[in-house]
């Protein structure tokens, strides 16, 4: 059954940038902005965030740069995140995907005759591969900023089991991992304070939300050898959050034309990292091909 797209609740016009309201399905309700193209519109990018994050906070400074270059940014606010009411509450994988194809439908319907390009960064990537692997999106091309795509075969049973037991005991517990793992997203560390301070960023996953991160990526990489879109899959050489050889993996099984690219400058957060200027510039040429 093809999806119904959300319907506009509200929008609001501010500055470089138009803020909109969206009914999603189930009544809940999906922020979304919206950055025109500066002249003559070259192409389309709808931005998919990763775990903790929301929309204009991942993409806000690359949408300038994009907008500059031609192309009209859309960034949504994934179910269970950011500025919506439901953040806070894991939607399960389905929900997720779902939500994209049904803001895909939108995106596409108000692009015109320009390309669309779907952008997922970290769990993001997980949700717009799985959505690509299942045929509920067919955009032009696609990029993959240090991708969620460690599932299926490449997550050993012991985090399967930990994970299991922890939902099944204390669902709800957030696990902040503080005094037991160091990981340091980027190496912009202005831009990891913004993100301490800011109070809509989620921290601390709970187990419920682990759980369902294992269940996203597993479907994301099941459907690998079904994606026929054009992809590119930038990876951080310095990324601590997810590992390399996964990726690489699951992109050698994507059926369509794909490339994997290693950023020598990169780490987890690719677009906020000092040099993200350099993964913004090769996007926008990706996009823009």
């Amino acid at each position: 059954m093809p999806f119904t797209a959300p319907q506009v609740v509200s929008e609001d016009i501010v500055e470089t940038r138009i803020e909109r309201v969206l009914r999603a399905e189930g009544g809940d309700t999906l922020a979304l902005t919206q950055w025109p193209a500066e002249g003559e519109v070259r192409g389309v990018i709808l931005a998919v965030h990763g775990f903790g994050d929301y929309g204009p906070s991942t993409f806000r400074d690359a949408a300038q740069d994009w907008r500059a270059a031609g192309l009209t940014v859309y960034a949504y606010d994934q179910r269970g995140f950011g500025r919506n009411p439901s953040r806070g509450t894991w939607p399960g994988a389905a929900r997720l995907i779902e939500d994209l194809a049904r803001v895909y439908d939108i995106v596409r319907s108000e692009s015109g005759a320009a390309p669309v390009t779907v952008i997922g960064h970290s769990m993001g990537g997980a949700v717009v591969a799985a959505a690509l692997g299942e045929g509920l999106i067919d955009p032009e091309r696609a990029v993959l900023l240090a991708p969620a795509l460690w599932g299926g075969p490449h997550l050993g049973t012991g985090y399967r089991a930990l994970a299991g037991i922890a939902t099944a005991l204390f669902p709800d517990k957030r696990w902040s991992g503080k005094g037991v793992v160091r990981i340091l997203a980027s190496d912009n560390i202005e831009a990891l304070r913004a993100l301490g301070r800011d109070p809509l960023y989620l921290r601390n996953p709970s187990s419920r939300e682990f759980s369902g991160l294992i269940a996203l990526m597993d479907r994301a990489v099941e459907g690998a050898a079904a994606i026929e879109t054009p992809t590119l899959v930038l990876y951080g050489i310095n990324d601590d959050v997810v590992p390399e050889a996964p990726i690489r993996e699951t992109t050698a099984r994507f059926g369509g034309e794909k490339e994997f690219r290693l950023i020598e400058t990169g780490w987890h957060l690719l677009l906020r990292d000092l040099e993200g200027a350099v993964v913004r510039d090769i996007v926008a040429e990706y996009a823009l091909e």
